[in-house]
């Protein structure tokens, strides 16, 4: 299944595919798609361009666009990357896609020296918990809001301490 970083000129499908995954599943972003959809192209050109080039960020698609993840160090704390964005069509949910693109988030973390990668999923969606499970993240037992939903947060740990 092949899995890759996007490039800058592929904006335009980024920016559909991040559409879609709005309207698909609006209580599993941050974002709204009322909050995106009128958002003019030179943001989706700057998004396109950081998330292909950056070090500390990242998106990841399959070559169908069905299917991205992005990964996110933050400034000023090196210790952590967040996955984020995470969204399969739901033609593809159980084709493997969902594990490539974890996989691909997680090996990129790996690369910047992270010690672990963290998420939020809300607490209803069993598909993507047991997801995340199957892919070696657990419940950090964090809890929080976002909209009307309740998240949970789980991590996966990159590096031993000691």
């Amino acid at each position: 299944m092949a899995v890759r970083r996007i490039r800058a000129e592929e904006w335009r499908a980024l920016r559909a595919l991040r559409l879609r995954a709005l309207a698909d599943a609006p209580d599993a972003f941050l974002m709204t798609l009322a909050d995106v959809e009128l958002d003019p192209d030179e943001v989706w050109q700057e998004w396109a361009e950081r998330a292909a080039t950056s070090e500390r960020t990242a998106v990841f698609v399959d070559d169908d666009f069905t299917g991205m993840a992005g990964g996110h160090v933050g400034e000023g704390d090196d210790s952590d990357a967040v996955l984020f964005g995470m969204w399969v069509a739901p033609e593809r949910r159980g084709s493997g896609l969902a594990e490539a693109l974890v996989e691909t988030v997680v090996g990129w973390a790996r690369t910047r020296g992270v010690e672990r990668v963290v998420l939020n999923v809300v607490d209803s969606n069993t598909p993507a918990i047991r997801l995340y499970e199957r892919c070696g993240f657990r419940d950090t037992g964090v809890r929080g809001r976002m909209r009307d939903a309740t998240n949970r947060q789980y991590a996966l740990a990159l590096t031993r301490p000691g």
